[in-house]
């Protein structure tokens, strides 16, 4: 055997031994907790009642809950105002002094049957 082969197997088999050192060194996880917290305050007395995370939640979600269903309790029992009726909206007659009527009227093909009603539209266009 040659001295390159001699030293390649040598660095390989260092090279395992290391691996496996490190390996065996690693901190095993047993997935344990951190030890409970010590509160102090409103959290104290708050937990005291509801010292699961889970407890906590679902007591705050329906205080709120509460007071939304506390809103629309008072609103119905309040009631709303009458609503009134919206006036209703007349349309202006279409003047014949020349104007231009809206595209989406009925007079508006009338309107665009004389040479010079279509030129006054184009006129209107290009402004």
């Amino acid at each position: 055997m040659t001295f390159a082969i001699l030293g390649r197997t040598a660095l390989f088999a260092t090279r395992r031994q290391a691996t496996a050192a490190a390996a065996s060194q690693q901190a095993k996880r047993r997935m344990g907790s951190a030890a409970a917290p010590e509160w102090t305050g409103i959290d104290k007395v708050v937990r005291g009642y509801f010292p699961k995370d889970e407890q906590l939640v679902v007591a705050i979600s329906g205080g709120y809950f509460g007071l939304f269903l506390l809103y629309k309790i008072k609103s119905a029992i309040s009631g709303s105002p009458e609503e009134v009726a919206a006036p209703v909206v007349v349309a202006a007659p279409a003047s014949s002094s020349g104007d231009i009527p809206d595209v989406d009227s009925e007079e508006f093909g009338a309107f665009l049957e004389s040479e010079e009603n279509v030129m006054k539209f184009v006129a209107s266009i290009e402004k």
